[in-house]
């Protein structure tokens, strides 16, 4: 990416052009070569992870990330671990962060050097140092509350509007639901036409007894054997649909906007995660009550019968939907305006240094308060080495005193 990106002719334009930008708002996600552009600009840099974010991305503006309560989005642990689950969330947060600075920014640095020639470019790693601001797409109503510097800021939802108006046809549809429906999508990286024959098979039976009706995210022009309460469409309006009072039920890969956007419209989910964060996702919302986790592998009829007979007809998974929407929709202001606001902040105060954290300006150790722990260590061993030595003296002139004492005790005998 790195190559390409700096190799285009056009970039290595931009970047010798000597224009001038308020601002530079990048996606943090292996696209840190990028940086030399804000550097190059004299601009304050404003990062927007589309998702929760990873520990080197909280790293660039000096946030904690406590590995004894704070999951890796790419491990299925939520909040509450054992210690065996704390060692493994500690190494997928230290090892790659370990392994970005000896290896992976040095080898970004080459690169730009390879194409920008400048001798005045600093490293990636001190650049992203100076990043002024970073916007989350995450929100603690999700199951993970977090402690953030005043320059990390969750915006979660900020991509959900109020419901429009639905194309007339699926209007007519949902509304004709008078027992409820379910909504089927897998998001856009995932085809529904791709699933092996005996995965659809699973779905069409199951979806074929319920007296729910199904609207199915489906990317072909037909459906075999596709059941008379059965609605497709290659590309469907999500949010809208989840806002139809007749839904009751979602069925997901469990990507983060497509949770978020069923926590807004406080729809229970059926999740199906395949890869990335979306395991996180899914096993956080079971573990808040208002999902059931499905297994890739264990598609079958029993499972997804099992899992929509869950979801569908036990009133605690829409209850508890319900709930967590209230919360996440509980907030003074939108997300998009909240992160707007605080975009035109850091122009308004030249990249506003004043929130920046101190961390930033410590070394490993001196963050990890490693070199605290062995002072008081010394310390510790020190008074430990001068009380041994003195109880041993006091000992000995104890032993010569009693001894004294005996030898006077024999003579007068």
């Amino acid at each position: 990416m790195c190559h390409s990106l700096l190799g285009d002719e056009n970039v290595q334009n931009l970047y010798r052009s000597g224009k001038k930008f308020d601002v530079v708002v990048l996606e943090p996600f292996f696209t840190e070569c990028l940086l030399v552009l804000a550097h190059k600009f004299r601009a304050p840099v404003v990062v927007l992870s589309t998702f929760a974010g990873t520990d080197w991305m909280a790293d660039m503006v000096g946030n904690p990330t406590p590995y004894a309560y704070v999951p890796n989005i790419f491990l299925e642990l939520t909040t509450h671990m054992n210690f065996l689950e704390r060692v493994q969330n500690t190494l997928a947060g230290v090892i790659p962060s370990i392994v970005r600075q000896l290896y992976y920014l040095p080898r970004l640095d080459a690169i730009a050097q390879m194409y920008l020639n400048d001798t005045e470019l600093p490293k990636l790693s001190e650049i992203e140092k100076q990043v002024s601001l970073s916007l989350i797409n995450y929100h603690f109503t999700h199951g993970c509350p977090r402690p953030l510097v005043p320059n990390m800021v969750e915006v979660g939802g900020l991509h959900i509007k109020s419901p429009k108006a639905l194309p007339e046809d699926i209007q007519r549809f949902l509304d004709g639901a008078d027992a409820g429906a379910v909504y089927f999508s897998m998001g856009s990286n995932v085809k529904s036409r791709d699933w092996p024959e005996e995965k659809r098979q699973a779905f069409l039976t199951v979806f074929s007894r319920l007296e729910q009706r199904v609207l199915w995210k489906w990317e072909a022009d037909s459906l075999p054997g596709q059941p008379p309460n059965v609605k497709t469409g290659k590309w469907l309006p999500q949010p809208d649909i989840l806002a139809h009072k007749n839904v009751r039920a979602f069925i997901t890969h469990g990507g983060l906007l497509s949770t978020q956007e069923a926590m807004a419209r406080g729809v229970p989910l059926v999740g199906v995660p395949v890869f990335m964060d979306q395991k996180l996702n899914v096993v956080l919302a079971a573990k808040q009550g208002y999902a059931v986790r499905v297994e890739l592998h264990n598609i079958t009829e029993a499972s997804i019968g099992w899992a929509l007979g869950e979801v569908l007809n036990v009133p605690r998974y829409r209850e508890r939907a319900q709930h967590l929407s209230r919360i996440f929709n509980d907030r003074p202001i939108h997300p998009l305006d909240e992160a707007v606001y605080w975009t035109e902040y850091v122009i308004r105060h030249q990249g506003a240094p004043h929130l920046r954290s101190a961390a930033l300006d410590l070394s490993w150790y001196q963050y990890l308060l490693l070199d605290v722990v062995a002072a008081l260590l010394l310390a510790l061993l020190v008074a430990s080495c001068a009380m041994r030595t003195v109880m041993r003296r006091l000992c000995r002139v104890t032993a010569r005193t009693g001894s004294g004492r005996r030898g006077k005790s024999t003579k007068k005998d």
